[in-house]
C-alpha cells in the first residue's frame, strides 16, 4: 500500500479481503459439488450394479430375485 490515504488503503485492504472470501466460497462450493457427484455416483453404482462397473444384487425384481418377499398381506399389517 504505497501512496494513496487512508481511505485507498482500507478500500484496497477490503477489496483484497473481499478477493479471499470469494476465492474459499467458490473452493468450498466447488468442493460440495465434487463430493455431491462423488456421492451420487456411489448411489448408483449400488442400485444398479451394471452403471460403473461395480456389481450389485439390487435393481432387479423381486419375483425374479426371492428378495422381499412380504411374510404376510399387507392389509392385516395396516387394520384397525
Amino acid at each position: 500500500m504505497s501512496g494513496g490515504g487512508v481511505f485507498t488503503d482500507i478500500l484496497a485492504a477490503s477489496g483484497r479481503i473481499f478477493e479471499v472470501m470469494v476465492e474459499g466460497h467458490w473452493e468450498t462450493v466447488g468442493m460440495l459439488f465434487d463430493s455431491l457427484g462423488k456421492g451420487t455416483m456411489r448411489i448408483n453404482r449400488n442400485a444398479y450394479g451394471s452403471t460403473g462397473g461395480g456389481t450389485s444384487l439390487r435393481g432387479s425384481s423381486p419375483e425374479v430375485s426371492g428378495y422381499a418377499v412380504p411374510s404376510k398381506a399387507v392389509e392385516s399389517k395396516f387394520a384397525k
